[in-house]
């Protein structure tokens, strides 16, 4: 009998390896559809270029010469034309936070504004018509924009006189309040700084108005939560954007921020992503990530669902903050900042904490990602990864720096040496450079943005915007990390850490894929993968031509998302 047992096991498992071979080499029913006449970058070392691809049911079917695509077609299979455009593998925004984002595309944006006129005019514009009470919510302002003079509840106040109003700053780092928001809140009860957040205060030690990090929650809990209808169009509207941009998958860092509730974004997960996943409405492959506070919880999901919910949602990880951002001044850094010489960034995480819950969450398996800005916020990190590892070893643990902006001396080399993903945002540095030497000094400023030596180091560089913070963009996160060369400047910004197109559009694609643990499903068009593409009018290689691409189609799933 156990003899009879075993050759049927070997019969058996013969059969599947013949069946799956046999897949590889025409699986099963013909190509749904086939491009041609386009040029194809595949991301997939072994056949990087193509000139033709067969899809069916959603995922890649072959990839290559037009000739040896063919054979997998049938007599039902399309064939789209594609007029010499250009093919690249979908892209994948490696830092958003998507719901966040969706909502904010309907509220006040201040990106653009230069002036304290022009600030004051575009809060009275939006403030009129409200009804009284009515909150009004902005983002996206710069002080640097109208010459580091930090705004106050005074610019607002007399065009606001019967709406409480909350503004964030463009880093999400910081916000304004007027006066009737902080009477609301009741602020000047408030007599000392949070943990890991400070309220802004004139010389009588009233509050001006600006919050930061940790400190907003003192605002922002005042303010009404949005309804789950608003949460759900959020993530819909979000979705579309993104695939207009040819984003089809993105790392969701979330609704949480710090001194914000851990519960958000787990009920963004349970209430809008699995409801619009269940609906089968999702077009856009989200990659969760859940505050590490948390991360038993998230252990436990993965234990009993797995890191795949769906074909769209899957479990990233735990997400922590180690300091703020060098636009409001709370990135830490080792020395003081040098506009302000008593300064020095500000640590919105304990150090103890954070390192024994990143370990307890590695110990778990999790992919564990912090937010680190100022050089000695990405050194505590390192050092905190470093530690986990060696207590807890293993290969393919994907930990992941947040931003890794401002290295010091060397410790790009960590990043390569324990094999950390570093996930930074190109377009970033084109504001971070008109203030980064006035806050850092010359030298200091130099281990900004260091992509170049990162992957010169080995490291996985993984891209992306942190929208709502920029926009979502890849195009022209690309072209940043190619020229490095800020609106107005004739000159780029440490030219010595530039990035060939290649490696830009890697870090969109394939790397961007490997650093959320989704390079099986995503980020090369590979056969057996999502047939997630973007349809171009120009190469994304021709950097330096001054001609720019167009996203003209985003496929996602084989389905067309996005049609220009």
């Amino acid at each position: 009998m156990g003899s009879l047992a075993t050759s049927l096991g070997i019969v058996l498992l013969s059969l599947a390896v013949a069946v799956l071979l046999s897949w590889k080499r025409n699986p099963g029913a013909p190509a749904d559809f086939v491009i041609t006449n386009c040029s194809i970058w595949t991301a997939d070392q072994d056949v990087p270029w193509a000139e033709s691809m067969a899809v069916r049911r959603g995922r890649i079917l072959r990839v290559g010469s037009l000739s040896f695509v063919k054979e997998v077609a049938g007599s039902d299979t399309e064939f789209r034309d594609l007029e010499g455009q250009f093919v690249v593998p979908g892209f994948i925004d490696s830092h958003v936070h998507f719901i966040p984002g969706g909502l904010q595309l309907v509220r006040l944006d201040l990106h653009d504004v230069h002036t304290r006129l022009e600030f004051t005019q575009k809060v009275q514009h939006a403030a009129h018509g409200l009804e009284p009470n009515e909150w009004l919510q902005g983002f996206g302002w710069s002080n640097e924009h109208w010459g580091g003079e930090w705004p106050d509840s005074s610019w607002i106040d007399s065009v606001t006189e019967k709406n409480p109003v909350w503004l964030s700053r463009m880093d999400g780092h910081m916000g304004l309040a007027n006066k009737v928001a902080m009477d609301i809140c009741d602020l000047k009860s408030v007599k000392e700084d949070p943990t890991g957040g400070s309220i802004v205060r004139d010389a009588d030690g009233v509050p001006t108005g600006l919050l930061v990090d940790a400190a907003m929650i003192l605002l922002t809990s005042c303010v009404p939560k949005p309804s789950l209808e608003q949460r759900r169009d959020a993530l819909a509207r979000a979705s579309h954007y993104a695939v207009s941009k040819g984003v089809t998958s993105v790392v969701d860092f979330g609704s949480y921020f710090p001194g914000g509730s851990i519960k958000e974004s787990w009920n963004d997960f349970e209430e809008v992503y699995t409801w619009m996943d269940s609906l089968g409405n999702m077009t856009v492959r989200s990659a969760l990530f859940f505050p590490l506070e948390t991360w038993p919880r998230v252990a436990a999901l993965i234990k009993e669902r797995g890191r795949h919910i769906s074909d769209w949602v899957h479990i990233g990880g735990v997400k922590a903050f180690a300091d703020g951002s060098l636009g409001s001044g709370t990135a830490l850094f080792h020395q003081h900042y040098e506009d302000d010489p008593n300064n020095f960034g500000l640590r919105v995480a304990d150090l103890s904490w954070l390192s024994e819950s990143v370990s307890a969450a590695f110990e778990s398996k999790l992919q564990v990602a912090v937010h680190a800005i100022g050089d000695a916020a990405n050194d505590d990190v390192l050092g905190i990864y470093a530690d986990a590892i060696s207590k807890h070893p293993r290969q393919g643990h994907r930990l992941r720096v947040e931003h890794a902006q401002h290295l010091s001396p060397g410790a790009h080399l960590k990043f390569g040496t324990f094999s950390i993903s570093a996930s930074m945002q190109p377009e970033q540095l084109l504001d971070d450079a008109y203030y980064a030497v006035k806050k850092l000094g010359e030298k200091r400023s130099r281990g900004s943005y260091n992509l170049r030596s990162l992957l010169g180091n080995g490291s996985v560089v993984a891209l992306g915007s942190d929208w709502p913070v920029v926009a979502v963009n890849p195009l022209g996160g690309i072209r940043a990390a190619v020229e490095r060369t800020p609106s107005g400047w004739s000159h780029p910004w440490i030219p010595e850490e530039r990035i060939s197109a290649w490696d830009a559009v890697a870090g969109y694609t394939s790397l961007a894929a490997y650093a959320a643990a989704l390079e099986d499903l995503v980020g090369s068009l590979t056969p057996g993968k999502f047939a997630d593409f973007v349809v171009l009018s120009e190469s994304p290689f021709a950097q330096g031509t001054g001609i720019f691409p167009r996203v003209v189609a985003t496929f996602v799933g084989g389905n067309i998302a996005f049609l220009s």
